[in-house]
């Protein structure tokens, strides 16, 4: 999983970083945080083997939290959201769901070869 995170955590400080070239606005590079945090996780379960559950369960609510804003955002005013803003946080919505998805996934085949 530790790859895995490294690899979402790359898209979405693409995402974030590509959305604030586009437009300028510092908000834009929301979606760059959880990315950070997450490759910071991410670097820090490769290297330390023993910490690895606990560092991706850490990542795990990293990804529940990146993807529970967006959507909070989306449901409160989306209709009120530039083009932009709303293909962001879709993006970021995805992108955090999908990781969180296959976390759990291995968390629970880890669980059950146990």
């Amino acid at each position: 999983m530790p790859k895995w995170t490294l690899v979402f955590a790359a898209l979405l400080i693409i995402l974030g970083v590509g959305a604030f070239l586009w437009s300028g606005s510092r908000t834009a590079l929301l979606p760059a945080y959880p990315g950070l945090l997450l490759a910071i996780l991410g670097g820090l379960a490769i290297a330390f083997e023993g910490g690895r559950r606990h560092l991706m369960h850490v990542a795990a609510v990293v990804a529940l939290l990146g993807a529970l804003a967006p959507a909070a955002t989306l449901g409160i005013r989306a209709a009120q959201m530039s083009p932009l803003a709303l293909t962001v946080n879709i993006g970021m919505l995805v992108l955090c769901g999908a990781l969180l998805a296959l976390m759990v996934r291995s968390f629970v085949a880890a669980r059950r070869a146990a």
